[in-house]
Order: structure tokens, then C-alpha cells, then sequence
């Protein structure tokens, strides 16, 4: 911790450096005005809707997701917004198409005794299977120097079971291997698949039930999978009593058994072999989805854009319990409606910004960015011209570490590229929004949460584009059915939002746009 506050503390003292004469250019009164439009009450209204059990979660490319999305571009047609996107029935969405491959099927048996998939087993990674095969012990996996669980064992085009964890014991002047070591010895040794034993069963279920909707969702691809079978070495997390039970094995034996091995100086492998039928099947489907974009025009500068985002997706229904997603990230997506509502207040009364703005909702966040990806790959208006991204994820809670003052927002980025961005922030906080603290825990690249990387402005960053990601800190509900909007604190949500806004306001209309004088990561 200490690392990442120096890192931050350095961060913005070089940047200050840059940036000592930077003043604000916006018309005070009219920020102040249209900011006050924002309100608690029309903030738990719009969310009341897009978090509703009504919405089934918001999953990308399902029935939820749409009606969000229908939601939003409903709002910023009556908000006066153009829809941008050009040559399509609705030039509110930028519709592209994503690939779902999941497992229809994955079953391990033995006589008449089968192993589920997400129950029994976890795989990582895709892995097409179909046939009976000769499956090999190989104690603990390891092939190192002095120790070789493969030792006279013959695996070319068989199966290997080893167990998860190698004991300190087990050749202690070695070096022990981790799981992709092992696995990747295997997969050398000519090895078909290889089935890991985990280090328990309370292990394995912590494993299941926390990453278990996605094997069960299966992941989200811009290009179509091929559709292939037996394709390539699979990796295959059991647990262990059902694996044990399977193969008839006693397991408390056959750890005894191997303890006798080692204390006599030989490896851990039995090479003892099993029959077993192993059935993993993939399914592809093709899920179009769409980011939502609303469009206001500047007046002398035009030309220049400024993008507003937020992700309106979650991650839908999981085990039968609908994921709101009320904070994550409904909390964002509605702070960008009431935004918006402030600035078409200020263009219906002649006072519409200098810049053009770009109003976002993104979908596939989620999944791995992918909406931002695909704006950022196929831009509606020059990225050249696009001065900054200013984007809202998670504004609605607090963290523990702010249980005595809600009134904050961790600022990540701004000074990433910019300094001249992050010294106009900061004078924007001070002025419009004095009592919402600011804070940088999470503002250096190398935070091990990687922030930075895990939500859309970064799709602008890598492009060289100035931003501003606005965040709130995770907390217990974070990915649970418990995300809801009774837990949302709606005054310092709505405090973030006239941040955002007023930042807003003055670079859109500023006489200049911040310098970027930071290289990009693929600058350095």
C-alpha cells in the first residue's frame, strides 16, 4: 500500500510541475446552474428502472440488455440528442455482432459413474473431447531436477491425473512446480489432457461458485470460434472425493501409499492407469449487442469531441438469482442521464457547449471491454479529433476504507496522459464540487487491482486520448444479487455526477484542449 500511495504522491507532484498555470475558462454561473438540475430523486428514478428485476440483470446480447438499451436511447432522443450512427435503422446503436461458445456438454465417466461439469468439474480454458482413454497417475506432476514423476512412464496420447499442490517434502531442495508448469510439462511429454486433483473439495467449491457462471456463460469473442473437436491439450480442475469415488480409489491409501514412496527416495507417481470416458462439447452462437450513442453538437469547435461513458451491462441471471448491477454499473450509466439532462437544459436556453460531446453507453464491458473495443476500432467520429473520455463506473457506494467519509471518488488516469488534465480537474473539484474528496489510492499503472486497465476509458487511453475514470471502490455486493438500489447512497452519487459534469462543461468549453505530453504505453 505504501508502494502505490508513494507512487501516486510522485505522480501528481511531477504533474503539478507541468501544470502551474492553468486557470478555469467556464462561465461559473452556468456551471453552477446546470449542475444544480441534478438531483437525488431523478438519479433513484432512472435507476429504479435500469437496476429493476425487470431488466433480468442487464446480460450482454440478452433480452435484458436490449430493453436497457432501448431505455437509454429513448432518453437521449428526448433529450434532443442526434443519433450519430450512420447507414442503420437506429443511429442511436452501433450494433456489432460478439460469438458465445460455452459447454453444452462435459461429463467424465467411469462404468456408470459420471462427473458434471461446474458440480465436479472446472476446465480451464476450451477443450473439445470425445472418446475413451487410458488416463494415467502421476502423483504429484513434477519433473525437475532430481525428482521425475514421469520416471519410466510412458503418457504420448493418454490422460495424466496429478494432484493440485506438491507437499514441501517432496524433493524440498527442488524448486516445486506451479499448475501451469505442470501442465505445460504434460502437454511436452505428449500428454492429451490433464486431469488436476484439487487440494480439497471446500477448494475446489470456493473455485466453482465463484467462477462458475463463466464456464457456464462461456465467453464472449468478436470473431467466430472455429468449430473443431479434439482441439489441442486440456486442462481439467476435479474434486476430490468425486473423482476419487469415480475411479473406485480410497484417497487417505493412496496418499499413505505415496508418502512410503517418497520417504524412500522415489517419485510420487504409481503409474497406475484407469479407463475413463471423457465428453466435453462446445455450442457457438451469435449474440449481436450495441453500445448506445447520443450526440450533441458543438458550436464554434465543433470538430472536437469529448466521449462521456459508462458500461449499461452486467452480468444477468446466475444460479436463478437475477444480478442487478445497481451500482456496477446502473450507478454510472444513470449519473450519464442526468448529465445529460443538465447540458441539454443549458443548449435548450442558448447556452450548448463550444465542443461537440459524444454520450456512451457501452455494452461487453463486462466481457472484457469489448464495447469500448469496438467503438475505439471503429470510431463514429476521428480519434484524432477526440480530446478526452471521461468514464463513470461504479459511483453509487462507498468502501470500507471511506466508511467515515462517503464523500469521495477515487480519480484514476487523468494525469496518465495529461497533466494539464489532471491540474484542470483538480481546480474544477475545488471550485464546483468542494466536499467531495479526491482520492488516488488506485491512480498508478502498476496498482496491483490494475484499475487502470479494467474498465472503458482505457480503450481511449491506449489510443493516446486523455481520461478521467471516476470509481467508487468495490465493496461486499460487488458481482452479487445483492447489487441493489436500496443500498445505494444517492447523495454522494449524485455529488460525483456534478464532478463529472463540471468537468464536463469546462473542457467542452474551454478555449484549448488539454495537452497530451505523456507517451502512451505503446509510445514507450
Amino acid at each position: 500500500m505504501k508502494q502505490i500511495l508513494l507512487t501516486s504522491l510522485l505522480s501528481l507532484t511531477i504533474s503539478s510541475s507541468f501544470a502551474q498555470n492553468i486557470t478555469l475558462e467556464a462561465n461559473s454561473e452556468e456551471v453552477n446552474k446546470y449542475k444544480s438540475t441534478i438531483t437525488e430523486s431523478e438519479m433513484k428514478s432512472h435507476l429504479s428502472i435500469l437496476a429493476s428485476d425487470e431488466f433480468e440483470g442487464r446480460e450482454t446480447g440478452e433480452r435484458g440488455q436490449k430493453m436497457a438499451a432501448d431505455y437509454i436511447a429513448q432518453f437521449f432522443m428526448d433529450q434532443g440528442l442526434q443519433g450519430p450512427v450512420p447507414n442503420v435503422p437506429n443511429p442511436y446503436f452501433q450494433q456489432f455482432d460478439l460469438y458465445n461458445q460455452k459447454y453444452t456438454n462435459f461429463t467424465l465417466s467411469k462404468g456408470n459413474v459420471s462427473m458434471q461439469l461446474i458440480e465436479d468439474i472446472f476446465p480451464y480454458g476450451n477443450f473439445s473431447f470425445q472418446k475413451e482413454l487410458e488416463v494415467v497417475f502421476i502423483g504429484y506432476g513434477e519433473d525437475n531436477e532430481g525428482v521425475s514423476d514421469y520416471q519410466n512412464i510412458d503418457v504420448k496420447g493418454k490422460g495424466v491425473v496429478f494432484f493440485e499442490n506438491t507437499p514441501s517434502k517432496y524433493g524440498a531442495s527442488n524448486k516445486m512446480s506451479g499448475l501451469r508448469k505442470k501442465a505445460k510439462i504434460a502437454a511436452e511429454r505428449g500428454a492429451s489432457f490433464a486431469i488436476v486433483i484439487s487440494e480439497s473439495d471446500e477448494k475446489f467449491n470456493t473455485q466453482s461458485s465463484r467462477y462458475g457462471s463463466y464456464i457456464s456463460k462461456g465467453r464472449l469473442t468478436f470473431e467466430k470460434p472455429s468449430e473443431t473437436s479434439d482441439n489441442g491439450f486440456g486442462l481439467i480442475l476435479v474434486k476430490p472425493s468425486s473423482f476419487f469415488k469415480m475411479i473406485g480409489v480410497d484417497q487417505k491409501k493412496l496418499e499413505k501409499q505415496i508418502d512410503k514412496a517418497i520417504a524412500k527416495g522415489k517419485p510420487s507417481a504409481t503409474g497406475e492407469s484407469y479407463k475413463m470416458e471423457i465428453n466435453a462439447k462446445f455450442s457457438t452462437r451469435k449474440m449481436p449487442t450495441e453500445n448506445v450513442l447520443g450526440f450533441m453538437e458543438g458550436t464554434d469547435l465543433k470538430d472536437e469531441v469529448l466521449v462521456v461513458t459508462s458500461h449499461y451491462d452486467h452480468v444477468g441471471i446466475i444460479n436463478g438469482e437475477i444480478h442487478n448491477g445497481a451500482d456496477d454499473d446502473g450507478s454510472g450509466t444513470t449519473g450519464l442521464l442526468e448529465i445529460i439532462n443538465a447540458f441539454s437544459q443549458a443548449k435548450k436556453e442558448g447556452n450548448g457547449p463550444r465542443r461537440s460531446i459524444l454520450f456512451m453507453t457501452v455494452t461487453g464491458e463486462e466481457k472484457g471491454l469489448l464495447g469500448s473495443e469496438y467503438y475505439s476500432d471503429h470510431p463514429i467520429f476521428p480519434l484524432e479529433k477526440t480530446i478526452a473520455d471521461l468514464n463513470i463506473d461504479m459511483i453509487g457506494r462507498g468502501d470500507e476504507a471511506h466508511s467515515e467519509n462517503p464523500d469521495f471518488v477515487y480519480v484514476i488516469g487523468a494525469d496518465m496522459l495529461s497533466s494539464e488534465l489532471h491540474e484542470l480537474h483538480e481546480q474544477v473539484a475545488k471550485k464546483y464540487v468542494p466536499e467531495l474528496d479526491l482520492d488516488y489510492t488506485y491512480n498508478a499503472k502498476d496498482d496491483p487491482n490494475r484499475y487502470y486497465y479494467r474498465s472503458d476509458h482505457y480503450n481511449f487511453a491506449k489510443h493516446g486520448i486523455p481520461v478521467i475514470f471516476y470509481f467508487n471502490g468495490t465493496h461486499e455486493d460487488y458481482h452479487q444479487p445483492t447489487d441493489t438500489v436500496d443500498k445505494i447512497t444517492f447523495g454522494p452519487m449524485a455529488k460525483r455526477a456534478k464532478l463529472v459534469f463540471s468537468t464536463a462543461w469546462e473542457l467542452a468549453n474551454r478555449d484549448k484542449a488539454p495537452i497530451v505530453d505523456q507517451k502512451t504505453e505503446q509510445q514507450k
